[in-house]
């Protein structure tokens, strides 16, 4: 007595053919989500960003107690990376005024922090 297989390889062909195009389709969503996604940030960002981080972890290195040598340097590395990030956070705000995920980003920093 044969056993008519035809039936269990058309449930096998039916439930590849289902998972293929699942992943099909969960491809083709993960591509179109990182098409959606941010571009990284431009070198002008990337550069203001990281230095300004820099800056702001230097000033929070003020010592107490007082210690003068560590003040000294301290002080030289809030000028080091300080200097100058007033005006490019404004022209940055200003360039990027149109880009709300970058404007968003630039808002987390006081617009005056040099002295």
């Amino acid at each position: 007595m044969a056993i008519d297989a035809t039936p269990v390889r058309r449930a096998r062909i039916a439930a590849m053919t289902a998972l293929a195009s699942a992943t099909a389709a969960a491809t083709a969503t993960a591509l179109l989500l990182a098409a959606c996604a941010a571009p990284p940030p431009t070198p002008d960002l990337a550069t203001f960003l990281e230095r300004r981080a820099l800056c702001d972890h230097f000033r929070g290195e003020v010592p107490d107690p007082p210690d003068a040598q560590r003040m000294r340097e301290v002080s030289q590395q809030i000028d080091a990376y300080c200097t100058g990030t007033d005006a490019q956070l404004a022209a940055l705000r200003q360039r990027y005024r149109g880009d709300p995920a970058v404007t968003k980003q630039l808002a987390q920093f006081e617009d005056h922090v040099e002295h």
